[in-house]
């Protein structure tokens, strides 16, 4: 089963983009068949909703030096701890599912960030282009 695992934390302004647009999306991915998980910072969680059979795509914040709202896509079975670049949440999810699911298919869809700082709700370059982050992501999925 595909399932989409949005991670981030929304009191962390664009820390939450994941949550934000999963939620934006989440009607559309269920007629789809996907079934859409919000992790936020609960990894075990994330973990108790992962079967071995699932293809998984992780929804995250990101921040590796691109421009706010560019998605980086990262295939899981080439995860490493060495990447150049920092996802806040992606290294303690991907390492769990490293370990208990090594045969796991998916990707991270990193969302790049402006700004991860106290606060509630996005910057306004991420709300900005919330549009374009969506359709990209349904063009993404369509291909699966």
């Amino acid at each position: 089963m595909l399932k989409l695992i949005a991670v981030g934390n929304v009191l962390m302004k664009d820390d939450g983009i994941g949550i934000f647009i999963a939620k934006a999306m989440e009607n559309e991915l269920t007629e789809k068949g996907i079934e859409v998980i919000y992790g936020e910072t609960d990894f075990g969680y994330c973990i108790s909703k992962v079967n071995d059979c699932d293809t998984i795509i992780i929804l995250d914040a990101a921040s590796y030096g691109r421009n706010p709202g560019d998605i980086s896509i990262i295939p899981l079975n080439s995860y490493t701890e060495s990447r150049n670049g920092y996802t806040q949440h992606s290294y303690n999810l991907l390492d769990i599912l490293k370990l208990y699911y090594p045969n796991l298919e998916g990707d991270i869809l990193a969302i790049e960030v402006k700004e991860i700082t106290f606060g509630f709700g996005l910057t306004p370059e991420l709300q900005q282009k919330k549009k374009d982050i969506i359709r990209e992501i349904f063009n993404y999925l369509n291909s699966w």
